[in-house]
C-alpha cells in the first residue's frame, strides 16, 4: 500500500514538473500504462532491497560469498544507461515494460496488479479532467528506502 501511495505521488509530481509529458498522455490515453511504466521507472518508490545471499555466486568477476547481506539499488538500475537510452529524461512513450520497481521473478511485487489497477484510474482521471497540474515542489519523506513525498502542494489544476 505505501508504494502504491508513493507512486501515485510520484506521478502527480512528475506530471506537473513535465507538462509536455502530461500533454501526451492527455491527447492519448492509450499511453497510460506507458505513463505508469515510466513513472516507476524514472522515481522508483522503493530505492533499495537487502536479500541474503543463500549461495556463492560470481557477479561481473566478484565474489559474493554465500551468508552476504546485498543490497538491490531499483533507482540506480533503472537509470543504467547500459540499458536505457536517456535515462535520466521522463518520457511517457519509453514505456520500460522490464523496469525493476516491481522487483522480478519470484521477488516480484504481489500487489502490482492492484497498483497498475489503480494507477491507471487515477492517470486516466487526471488525464481526462485537468489540463494542466502545477504544484510546488515535492517535500520528501528522509528515507533510504523509499522515494515518499511527504507534502506536496498543489497550486493550481487547469481544468480540461
Amino acid at each position: 500500500m505505501d508504494t502504491t501511495i508513493t507512486a501515485l505521488g510520484n506521478i502527480v509530481a512528475l506530471f506537473s514538473a513535465f507538462p509536455d509529458q502530461f500533454d501526451l498522455v492527455s491527447r492519448n490515453p492509450a499511453l497510460v500504462p506507458a505513463a505508469f511504466n515510466e513513472a516507476l521507472r524514472f522515481w522508483a518508490p522503493i530505492h533499495a532491497w537487502g536479500r541474503s545471499v543463500t549461495e556463492d555466486v560470481e557477479i561481473d568477476g566478484t565474489l559474493v560469498p554465500a551468508g552476504s547481506q546485498v543490497a538491490i539499488l531499483f533507482g540506480a538500475g533503472n537509470r543504467d544507461p547500459r540499458h536505457y537510452e536517456n535515462p535520466d529524461a521522463f518520457l511517457v512513450e519509453r514505456n520500460p515494460v522490464d523496469h525493476l520497481s516491481f522487483g522480478y521473478g519470484p521477488h516480484g511485487c504481489a500487489g502490482q496488479g492492484l497498483a497498475r489497477l489503480e494507477a491507471h484510474a487515477v492517470i486516466a482521471a487526471l488525464a481526462n479532467h485537468a489540463q494542466r497540474l502545477v504544484a510546488a515542489e515535492p517535500v520528501r519523506v528522509p528515507s533510504n528506502i523509499t522515494r515518499s513525498i511527504d507534502e506536496l502542494e498543489i497550486l493550481k489544476v487547469v481544468p480540461a
